[in-house]
């Protein structure tokens, strides 16, 4: 629509069966819809998602890898949302509170359907638990 509006300037007219009168936002993702991605670095951007999400999390330096290849990841496609929020837990994890806030907050510009709320009420107090046992208390009221 953008296109047709610049396109033909004043003579622009708004057709209402396609829903052009309605003020859509829409998200920042895919460059407000006008990046093409290429299929190879799709591929390898999956793979290094399956790459962060399989790897042994018992091993030393497993936080260290996981954000490599998460960040390699989202270089490739910035535009899918979970490799960001397994790297804002990454963040988390590591205590590098303001990282992990920088890619919440645009999580949440997309408009996301991810549920952010215990993200970003564990970034406010600047907390996150060392175990999964720390997990199961999420829901507890302070």
């Amino acid at each position: 629509m953008e296109q047709r509006r610049r396109a033909s300037g004043s003579g622009f007219v708004v057709r209402k069966e396609r829903d052009e009168d309605s003020e859509l936002v829409v998200p920042p993702v895919l460059s407000f819809c006008t990046k093409v991605l290429d299929a190879k670095e799709l591929i390898e951007a999956m793979d290094m998602y399956w790459e962060a999400v399989s790897s042994d999390a018992s091993k030393e330096g497993y936080l260290e890898r996981a954000e490599e290849r998460l960040l390699r990841c989202i270089e490739k496609n910035p535009y899918v949302g979970e490799p960001h929020v397994l790297l804002i837990k990454v963040y988390l994890g590591k205590k590098r509170f303001a990282e992990a806030e920088r890619g919440l907050l645009l999580l949440l510009q997309w408009g996301s359907p991810w549920d952010m709320i215990v993200l970003l009420m564990k970034l406010q107090i600047k907390s996150w638990p060392d175990a999964s046992r720390g997990i199961l208390n999420w829901g507890l009221v302070r």
